[in-house]
């Protein structure tokens, strides 16, 4: 029979051995926990301003820099091409443009998303853009298309935008507007794009366009169509009889913008590639830049 005492004993001599303790070694218990691991400090990247960015999305861009190449097809990173290849331009608006749109706030999977859209995989369209109306320098090296609706809130808010890149690249950029009219949502942005095209017939596209933006938006029937013309002081009989053939051409827009796989609008391309994320006219400017560093 074992008495107390010795199964006291042996409930300190076990004791060890259940708390995960070796019973038989002669090191001390280290209670300290190890040091936390120093936080990394990135040394900026001059020309890539991170100012305006949270915390999270600082950690973000340093990441991303890391995981993609250079975008002079270089096997370095990103980080390492604008540090130490002052050659490779692209790279800069490569960064810039990660800035941009985590400035914008979208997930990370949407700024790789992008990203991957315009450096690692562009694809560019070529548009028919014969009858489209055209606004800038006919030879100019960088090409916008638009693709608008009439009736869109967004697309008006894009025009002054617009407006300010015409203005600051005279000479350098020519736009292209395409009708996309999304019935659905706005039934007279189909029939107010071929009212505008019909204006165009007398050289007054871009007079219409901007009677067009400069409305509501809410009611762009016939009779607001008719008084735009009439302000214009279009051949009214012309006018009209013009409408019904530019309806073809709205939808041929319509269906060249379908095959480009756009699903909303304001749509805006610049050499052909797809320009997402921000619309303002920094961000369009950055793009174009891009293009006329090459």
């Amino acid at each position: 029979m074992i008495s107390s005492r010795s199964s006291l004993l042996c409930s300190l001599l076990l004791l060890p051995l259940f708390m995960g303790v070796t019973a038989c070694s002669d090191k001390k218990a280290d209670a300290t926990p190890p040091p936390a691991a120093a936080p990394v400090v990135h040394q900026p990247l001059s020309g890539i301003d991170l100012s305006s960015l949270h915390d999270s999305d600082v950690k973000g861009f340093w990441m991303l820099v890391a995981k993609y190449p250079s975008a002079c097809g270089k096997a370095h990173s990103l980080e390492t091409s604008i540090r130490t290849d002052p050659s490779c331009k692209r790279s800069i608006f490569a960064a810039r443009y990660i800035v941009r749109l985590l400035k914008a706030g979208l997930l990370p999977s949407e700024v790789e998303e992008h990203y991957e859209a315009r450096f690692v995989d562009p694809k560019r369209i070529a548009f028919d853009t014969k009858n489209a109306p055209m606004r800038g320098a006919a030879n100019a090296p960088v090409t916008l298309v638009e693709f608008s609706d009439f009736q869109c809130p967004h697309c008006k808010h894009l025009q002054p935008e617009l407006d300010k890149v015409l203005e600051d690249y005279k000479g350098q950029v020519k736009l292209y507007f395409k009708n996309y009219p999304i019935s659905r949502a706005h039934p007279d942005a189909a029939l107010a794009a071929a009212a505008a095209l019909a204006a165009g017939k007398q050289g007054k596209f871009w007079a219409f366009h901007d009677k067009l933006f400069g409305s509501d938006q809410l009611h762009e029937g016939m009779p607001v169509l008719e008084q735009y013309a009439k302000d214009l002081k279009l051949d009214m009989n012309k006018w009209k009889a013009d409408i019904e053939p530019m309806k073809a051409q709205v939808e041929a827009d319509h269906q060249e913008g379908e095959k480009a796989n756009i699903d909303s609008t304001p749509t805006l391309f610049i050499n052909g590639r797809k320009h997402d994320g921000p619309k303002s006219a920094e961000d369009i400017k950055d793009w174009i830049d891009e293009d006329l560093s090459k």
